[in-house]
């Protein structure tokens, strides 16, 4: 069965990183809803750009990228900086 997603462009910010890409949400569900999800430790990213988070110069940029719940400080949607 699929479920209709959206893509929502999103930054994590960990201690080490600020990392900017598009999550899949299910079509009508908030970010929260997916971080709120117990029985996932990882959370994928699309497009993602990695920065340090002390000067916010990018270190590199993958097409996809996973990051553990444990290392997420905050999350927002991009453009609200």
């Amino acid at each position: 069965m699929y479920t209709e997603k959206d893509k929502v462009r999103v930054v994590m910010c960990t201690s080490l990183y600020k990392i900017e890409g598009d999550i899949s949400i299910t079509r009508g569900s908030r970010i929260t809803d997916m971080l709120n999800v117990k029985a996932h430790d990882f959370f994928p990213l699309t497009d993602a750009k990695v920065m340090s988070a002390l000067d916010g110069k990018i270190l590199f940029t993958k097409r996809y990228l996973t990051v553990h719940r444990n290392a997420i400080l905050l999350v927002f949607p991009a453009g609200d900086e």
